[in-house]
């Protein structure tokens, strides 16, 4: 399936909001894994980060007005699901076993006054299942 960037400017919108993610991350001591990383038809992580044995996946979200609180408000349960999906996979390909992992959301609103993000660590996780569940201590 071929990609058609849309006309209305918004994919240079995404990428100045990834790259404004991605240096926020970078100023915060994470080291940037991959950026846009993609398995299609599936789905795209955005940013995966890692400090230390944390393995971050980011979901980034640009605006240029603001139509509610945050852009961040428009990771809804979908598409956590497919990001924690993918972040699976991800952690397989690259054999990143045992490592902690973070799901967070940077909303970057952008404006002629500048650039503003919204950081939301830890913003949605995976749902226990019954086998994680058997072996809480």
């Amino acid at each position: 399936m071929e990609r058609v960037d849309a006309p209305d400017g918004r994919k240079e919108l995404g990428n100045k909001g990834e790259d404004a993610a991605a240096e926020a991350l970078a100023r915060r001591g994470y080291l940037i894994l991959d950026r846009n990383w993609q398995r299609l038809p599936l789905g795209e992580l955005d940013i995966v980060a890692r400090k230390g044995d944390l393995v971050v996946f980011v979901e980034v979200r640009s605006a240029s007005q603001v139509y509610l609180e945050s852009p961040a408000m428009t990771v809804l349960e979908d598409k956590q699901g497919r990001v924690i999906r993918m972040a699976s996979l991800y952690l397989q390909e690259n054999r990143l076993f045992r490592q902690h992992t973070r799901f967070d959301v940077m909303a970057v609103m952008v404006s002629e006054a500048g650039i503003a993000i919204d950081w939301v660590e830890d913003a949605f996780r995976p749902r226990p299942t019954a086998r994680m569940a058997k072996y809480k201590w």
